[in-house]
């Protein structure tokens, strides 16, 4: 199917094709497109009323089949769940990684509704050092390929140009020079779609300069990666003076970004940034506006709150943990899970779309930093200061103590005192005036189990 056959079909009879009937053809994911784009415009309480029906089918059915979350429910003082209303959903214990980690089985059921059924498990990367398992099934795969899908026509990408990723594979078959080749995009674009081909390149066994080259070479129309490995390939072409001419899009998953890394992909390449907010265990969260830089919660899919310190709602401009619940996953709830993310809530959006707004992924509570006086920031650091004062190729801040960073570097040949001292003040500028800042000379700084990378972390208990 091309985009305009896609067009005519898009409005497929949607009565009782999602998610009443076991999701898995191509009729039933067009008929749940053709639904995503008229809720897409719901007032955002007609959203909140809908999230609130599913969600009373969800907590029903967790107190019926699963006795840990029976027995939280019942702490809670909630009695007829087929009536919760939005005051007692608050009363509801928040759900920790920690107290989910070692006990998926208990909060897991094979019983879920006819006709769906369990598929498999996946795993998370354990980035957090609390990895965990969450059974998967029918209905949560074809929404994960939904909304995916909604976010590639959002963004009205042509899926008749050719697509690639530079991500963390540890695949030597996909390595330089040639990468790894596929005559379609895959799943869920060429379920529905007439798609050109795909190239993978594996970021674990090759350098930027061959990531540059082979990019290059591909010259594809779209790219998806890590935001750390676009900012290398970005100061990678500046340097050569050479750019990947065909690009229309630069398309990343997997870490926080920010305005810097949108302002360098501008200045480098001439093109903008589309990010999306997902988890291994929870499937798409959020995705970028088509119109602006800011996040749309897939509220169909999932309720998602943004909690301060006192675990009420943030407002707009506030940041707090990133909460939520799943609303279609009956095997494996996740009921006021704390994904351990933070981020900060937004307005309503000019768009017109009722979509609860995210106005900033800030990245997990390792990603803080604490002041001595105990006052928490989120470092905003910009890898252009210090390149521009000494030959950095890669830098990583780590919070040792309360009162000292240590700043790891890679940099391409050695660095003078005065470089050393006048990144020091740099810091000092950038952090605050708080902190011993010594540095550390690598070869590499290792990224996490999954590819990630974070520029800044703390090691604070």
């Amino acid at each position: 199917m091309n985009r305009r056959q896609y067009r005519q079909l898009k409005t497929y009879s949607a009565a009782s094709a999602f998610p009443i009937i076991p999701p898995a053809s191509e009729g039933q994911l067009l008929a749940a497109l053709y639904q995503l784009e008229q809720s897409q415009w719901w007032s955002p309480e007609e959203l909140c009323e809908s999230q609130f029906d599913q969600l009373r089918l969800l907590c029903a059915h967790a107190d019926r089949e699963i006795p840990f979350y029976r027995q939280r429910f019942q702490q809670a003082g909630i009695g007829n769940l087929t009536r919760l209303t939005p005051e007692e959903w608050q009363r509801v214990p928040i759900l920790t990684r920690s107290e989910f980690q070692g006990k998926e089985t208990l909060i897991s059921t094979t019983k879920i509704p006819a006709p769906y059924q369990v598929t498999g498990t996946i795993s998370t990367s354990g980035s957090t050092g609390q990895p965990i398992r969450v059974s998967t099934t029918n209905l949560t795969q074809f929404l994960w390929n939904a909304f995916t899908l909604r976010e590639h026509l959002w963004h009205d990408l042509d899926f008749s140009q050719k697509f690639a990723a530079i991500r963390y594979l540890g695949q030597k078959e996909a390595g330089h020079p040639n990468g790894a080749a596929m005559a379609t995009w895959g799943p869920p674009d060429a379920l529905l779609f007439q798609t050109g081909p795909c190239s993978v390149l594996d970021s674990k066994t090759t350098t930027v300069a061959q990531q540059g080259d082979w990019l290059n070479r591909e010259q594809p129309a779209y790219l998806v990666t890590y935001p750390s490995i676009l900012t290398e390939l970005l100061k990678h072409s500046l340097e050569t003076k050479q750019r990947p001419t065909h690009l229309r899009e630069v398309r990343l998953f997997g870490e926080a970004i920010d305005d810097d890394l949108r302002t360098l992909c501008r200045e480098a390449w001439d093109l903008p940034l589309t990010d999306t907010y997902s988890a291994n265990e929870t499937g798409p969260i959020a995705h970028q506006c088509p119109s602006h830089a800011h996040y749309h919660v897939q509220a169909e899919n999932l309720l998602v709150e943004i909690l301060n310190d006192q675990s009420q709602p943030c407002a707009p401009g506030e940041i707090g943990r990133v909460v939520l619940t799943t609303l279609h996953n009956f095997a494996t709830p996740l009921i006021r899970y704390a994904i351990g993310d933070f981020a900060e809530a937004g307005p309503v959006c000019p768009c017109g779309r009722g979509l609860p707004v995210l106005r900033r992924i800030l990245g997990r509570v390792r990603n803080i930093l604490t002041l001595p006086s105990g006052e928490k920031r989120w470092p905003n650091l910009s890898w252009g200061k210090l390149t521009r004062i000494a030959p950095v190729t890669q830098y990583q801040l780590v919070q040792k103590t309360l009162d000292h960073i240590e700043a790891r570097l890679v940099v391409r040949e050695k660095v003078t005192a005065e470089q050393e001292e006048a990144m020091r003040g740099v810091l000092t500028e950038t952090l605050g005036n708080y902190f011993k800042i010594t540095f550390l000379y690598l070869d590499s700084i290792e990224r996490s189990p999954a590819g990630k990378f974070e520029d800044f972390k703390s090691e604070l208990p």
